[in-house]
């Protein structure tokens, strides 16, 4: 009897022993798959950089433009071009930008203008214009800088702007008329006339059919890119009053993220946004002290950058105000903004020879 239960007792031990293994074995392969999904596993993506307003600062400065910038673009491949007082246009690589942290990058300087260059536009097609004082309208191919067009008008160049799907060019300025460019040919299209004084200001509706115009009497208006004239901004009192105010020039235009309405920068500082529709001033942002010289939205709508010959860059909510933030450090007035980096920097142009860069976005995040 007692062999027996020892024979039994001997034979659950022999039992455990061997199911034992298996059953490590079974956790030894499930580790090891696990291991083997690690390996296969990518680092977390880093989360879209978030615009901040309230953190932006200077990031850092481009020097040794050859003399004041008048005009900057900047497409998505990340090169920048500002357009000089000497009749330059220097382009600055994304490489070369990023190298001036080291002080060891050149721009590119493409020469085909004979004065100052008013005009630098791009929104990151195969083509730039640039236009001036000169009378010319030069188209580039980039990224080689190459000139590929060049076109004359009869009157010396103020403002210029180029509609979003980088198709066509509007050019105006010490003339009754404004004259479209087909981009892709370099030949005029259409030409905008109207008893207005010198052209100041233009841009593009995001469809590309309707422009702004904003000329040295202040008088703002709405066209049609066949030709017609839609509408002055902003309506006129009735009725109008018996002593008219001196007219403030209109400096810079923008369509509002909602297309329904016009941001105009005045020479005095203010900008008044007016409803499309009925032409009526819907609110004014104040904060400049000096003419606006260029405004742009962020892709996403939610914020307006502005520059002035106050020497500052101001940021805002396009649907409040004051401004979010003030951004000093040009010594002489700005002349031109872009937003680079992925929307996530803005660069400006000015009077003191320098490109600032400027950060407006939080340190990525990882998820």
């Amino acid at each position: 009897m007692r062999s027996l239960i020892t024979m039994i007792l001997l034979g659950c031990f022999a039992v455990m022993l061997c199911s034992e293994p298996t059953h490590v074995a079974g956790k030894d392969k499930d580790k090891a798959k696990d291991k083997e999904k690690d390996k296969d596993k990518k680092p977390a993506p880093l989360m879209p950089p978030v615009i901040n307003p309230a953190i932006a600062k200077i990031d850092f400065t481009v020097t040794g433009l050859d003399g004041p910038g008048f005009a900057i673009a900047a497409g998505e491949s990340g090169t920048i071009v500002v357009g000089c007082e000497n009749g330059t246009l220097q382009a600055y690589k994304k490489e070369a930008v990023a190298a001036f942290r080291a002080g060891t990058a050149k721009p590119d300087v493409w020469k085909g203008h004979d004065g100052p260059v008013r005009v630098a536009v791009w929104t990151g097609g195969p083509t730039l214009v640039s236009a001036g004082a000169d009378k010319k309208v030069n188209f580039w191919s980039l990224p080689d800088g190459k000139k590929a067009q060049t076109a004359t008008v009869d009157f010396r160049v103020l403002a210029g702007a180029m509609s979003k799907d980088g198709k066509i060019f509007a050019v105006g300025g010490e003339s009754e008329s404004i004259q479209l460019f087909d981009v892709a040919t370099g030949k005029p299209t259409a030409k905008l006339t109207d008893k207005m004084d010198w052209t100041l200001a233009l841009a593009f509706s995001a469809d590309g059919k309707q422009m702004l115009s904003g000329d040295y009497l202040g008088v703002v208006r709405l066209w049609d890119v066949g030709g017609k004239k839609i509408a002055e901004l902003p309506a006129k009192p009735v009725p109008a009053p018996k002593t008219p105010p001196d007219p403030v020039s209109t400096t810079s235009v923008a369509f509002g993220p909602d297309g329904k309405t016009a941001f105009i920068g005045t020479a005095d500082g203010p900008i008044q946004v007016v409803n499309l529709g009925d032409g009526k001033i819907a609110r004014t942002l104040v904060g400049h002290t000096g003419p606006v010289t260029g405004m742009i939205f962020h892709p996403t709508g939610t914020l307006l950058a502005t520059v002035s010959k106050d020497r500052t860059v101001k940021l805002w909510n396009p649907a409040a105000a004051p401004p979010l933030k003030s951004l000093d450090g040009h010594t002489a007035w700005i002349e031109g903004v872009a937003f680079i980096d992925e929307n996530t920097k803005l660069a400006t142009v000015s009077a003191d020879q320098t490109i600032k860069i400027w950060d407006l976005a939080e340190p990525p995040k990882k998820k």
